[in-house]
């Protein structure tokens, strides 16, 4: 919250009505324009972040910047009027694509990178078969549960990096795979 609080006040610093000066008030929890009244409060943008899953496998990818041999959840900005579902959807077309269905909610994680409210999410693929855009990914490819498990136990010697602890690109992978060991209800 202090990061993102931070970050906000030292990005908006004057009001998007009139363009005056604004100051801190509500204890840093918004701000307020002396000369027009307006008052303005930090925003959150939503964010998809999500692991599709294929016979037994999920997807990951990794960006340029990432460190060497890191691969994470893909995820992308929601968008003006789409739903989280259809925000899953299209990120994967657009950055993998494949098509899925089932988009199920998993959890959700703060991230204060400007602003940013991590929504994390479950999708069915319909196929594997791969259409990377080099543009967004690096690379992009499937790991099985097996893989997911040593990259997780060992990071150094697994078949790829995983995310840090304190991602919720880990906790997926992690609930992913206590799904996959949860018996079958009758």
């Amino acid at each position: 919250a202090a990061l993102s609080l931070g970050g906000w006040h030292s990005r908006h610093g004057f009001c998007a009505s009139c363009g005056e000066r604004t100051e801190i008030v509500r204890g840093g929890w918004s701000r307020s324009c002396r000369a027009c009244s307006a008052e303005h409060y930090p925003r959150v943008d939503p964010v998809a972040i999500m692991l599709a899953e294929h016979d037994g496998s999920v997807l990951l990818g990794r960006q340029p910047q990432y460190p060497p041999h890191r691969y994470s959840a893909l995820a992308g900005f929601v968008e003006a009027g789409e739903t989280i579902e259809a925000a899953v959807a299209r990120e994967l077309e657009e950055e993998a694509g494949i098509e899925v269905s089932d988009v199920i909610y998993v959890a959700s994680q703060p991230w204060p990178f400007p602003s940013s409210l991590m929504i994390g999410c479950r999708a069915q693929a319909s196929t594997s078969e791969l259409r990377i855009d080099t543009t967004e990914l690096e690379d992009a490819r499937w790991f099985t549960r097996t893989e997911v498990e040593a990259a997780l136990r060992d990071p150094d010697s697994g078949a790829f990096q995983p995310p840090p602890r304190f991602a919720i690109a880990r906790m997926l992978l992690e609930h992913w795979l206590a799904l996959e060991e949860a018996p079958a209800r009758p």
